[in-house]
């Protein structure tokens, strides 16, 4: 038995929408709660530059990138981490800054009380543990000095 075009073409048919997966990533409220949390336990004063935001987001998005950045940070004279700065960082600060969990002042991003209060929430329920232990960890590392020089060409 041979199937011809025209059976196919002739009977009806239906397109059914399904949903479009997006990596956790690359969702909105995703990116804006882990910026919070950024900002909140490894930013001093709870205000960082756009360059830390940055570099906290790559060493939070894989083992690897922490790993390379924790050698970097035991010997400095080697090679500096190649971090990636990421677009959808920026439009996530945009929309916390619309929504006025946070502002801009000059080159620094700073949480304010709608933000406070979210990221301390987030603090306390069970979700984002691995960022918040990679948070931790590399707080005293992340000084505007070592993010500086990432970013120092030669």
């Amino acid at each position: 038995m041979t199937i011809q075009l025209s059976d196919i073409l002739d009977r009806p048919f239906t397109f059914t929408r399904r949903p479009d997966l997006l990596p956790c990533e690359m969702r909105p409220l995703w990116k804006c709660s882990l910026i919070l949390l950024s900002i909140h336990l490894a930013c001093r004063a709870g205000s960082c530059s756009l360059k830390k935001i940055h570099v906290i987001n790559w060493i939070i998005k894989s083992e690897k990138n922490s790993s390379e950045f924790e050698f970097w940070i035991l010997n400095q004279h080697g090679i500096k981490p190649e971090v990636r700065l990421d677009p959808t960082l920026d439009r996530a600060l945009a929309l916390l800054i619309a929504d006025g969990m946070i502002s801009k002042n000059e080159d620094k991003f700073t949480i304010i009380d709608k933000g406070l209060e979210v990221s301390k929430k987030l603090t306390l329920i069970n979700a984002f543990e691995l960022e918040k232990t990679v948070l931790l960890k590399f707080k005293k590392s992340l000084t505007d000095a070592n993010v500086n020089k990432i970013f120092q060409v030669r």
